[in-house]
């Protein structure tokens, strides 16, 4: 499925804390910070949501490769990974994307948080949460 994600979609969530916006469906939530909220932004997080599917493999070996994951998943492989991430809610700030999974299957104690830049080029941090 094309994902063409409008202005109109998100709902502003205003504290005091922090601003964002927020579109969430059964597949996927993503948030962005209220400073970044363009039409640019949105026009790039649609690209971001529509190669999710084709980037879960690189995602998955990212897991794989990360010393913090193998220790405290050391049966995980790709594969099984991709079939237990569920529901991915991709949070923007800036040049940056936090891929959070708090419904996976891999436990269900922890929260597993990918940090990458661009669209899945930099896959530069894997965080255990919890």
């Amino acid at each position: 499925m094309k994902y063409l994600l409008k202005k109109e979609d998100f709902i502003l969530n205003d504290s005091r804390y922090v601003s964002n916006y927020e579109f969430e469906d059964e597949n996927f939530k993503v948030t962005i910070y209220k400073e970044d909220f363009t039409q640019k932004e949105i026009d790039f997080t649609n690209k971001l949501i529509n190669l999710y599917e084709e980037n879960l493999s690189k995602i998955a070996l990212a897991c794989v490769e990360s010393d913090t994951f193998k220790y405290c998943y050391p049966d995980e492989n790709i594969e099984s990974i991709i079939s237990k991430l569920g529901k991915p809610i991709f949070r923007r700030m800036g040049n940056t994307t936090l891929l959070t999974y708090t419904e996976h299957t891999i436990d269900y104690h922890h929260i597993l948080d990918i940090e990458f830049e661009g669209l899945y080029e930099d896959i530069f941090n894997i965080r255990i949460d919890g």
